[in-house]
């Protein structure tokens, strides 16, 4: 039987024990066809495992019957069983397209299936959620296909679920709430999409998500916001979060356009195991900030 997945990134403590998971959370990160978690020792408050999979697509002449997102989650339990072991905390974040932000004022949680469908269109059976961001009074609404939600349920019956839009906004304001003094442009990237929030001072005044195909479509989006927003790429700092490198040709072409880049830096609240610290400070960032966010 051909595997579901591969592994893209395994970064493990020797101090890791499969008998002591009930002093751990355990956070997860996916998509249909992603997913990562991390597992904090919560006694040392330390981060001790960091993993990243992804689902394998197949194509003629392999096995006609496609691999769903159930085949895929079930085989990695089988092949990683701890993951079922019982946790102090299990936290999910769904990395999903279908979102959107509504103003504490104007939320009703009755009407979150109205907010979310008149912005996208329903497809099939899915699950209508709600994030509370209480720092900055916003709700984000989002959906979840009811055959993945049943998939995750079942594996983790104590599981709280959230969007990973609403951990990245959380992370970011824990982070940088009294380091921010001026409009700060923080940019996600993420498989096939990206995220663009703006923060001034401690309040969130832009949130939007991009698909793209290349560097030039980042640079192009990005640009667009700011000219939108009446920013000067001169003078505006960017944050980059995510799954970019200084040495990649995305940065390069950033560099060109925007005179102000850093990286997002790691939350020193928690410690990092040696094989931990080893990844970039701004990758995985709402996975390794989700225990400290209070949704």
């Amino acid at each position: 039987m051909a595997d579901h997945f591969t592994v893209l990134l395994s970064k493990l403590d020797e101090s890791f024990n499969i008998q002591e998971t009930r002093n751990y959370g355990l956070s997860i990160q996916f998509n249909e066809s992603g997913f990562a978690y991390s597992i904090l020792d919560l006694k040392r408050n330390k981060y001790i495992v960091l993993q990243q999979l992804r689902k394998n697509e197949y194509s003629a002449p392999q096995p006609a019957v496609k691999s769903t997102f159930d085949d895929f989650v079930k085989q990695l339990i089988n092949r990683m069983p701890w993951l079922k072991n019982p946790y102090k905390s299990v936290l999910i974040a769904y990395e999903g397209r279908k979102s959107t932000l509504i103003p504490g004022p104007l939320f009703e949680a009755a009407e979150r299936e109205n907010y979310l469908h008149f912005n996208f269109r329903k497809e099939g059976a899915e699950q209508v959620y709600s994030d509370h961001l209480t720092h900055l009074d916003n709700h984000l609404v989002f959906s979840i296909p009811d055959s993945t939600v049943k998939t995750i349920q079942q594996l983790f019956p104590t599981v709280r679920i959230h969007h990973l839009t609403s951990i990245l906004i959380e992370s970011i304001w824990i982070n940088y709430k009294n380091r921010i003094n001026a409009s700060r442009v923080f940019l996600h990237m993420r498989d096939k999409h990206f995220d663009i929030i703006l923060f001034d001072g401690r309040q969130m005044s832009y949130c939007n998500s991009f698909p793209f195909l290349n560097s030039e479509d980042v640079v192009y989006y990005l640009i667009f916001v700011l000219e939108q927003l009446n920013l000067n790429p001169e003078n505006i700092y960017v944050v980059l979060l995510g799954s970019i490198e200084r040495s990649s040709g995305l940065f390069e072409l950033l560099s060109k356009y925007i005179r102000h880049i850093e990286f997002g830096r790691r939350n020193d609240s928690f410690k990092y195991n040696y094989n931990v610290s080893q990844v970039s400070p701004h990758y995985f960032y709402p996975l390794l900030n989700f225990q400290a966010c209070a949704l």
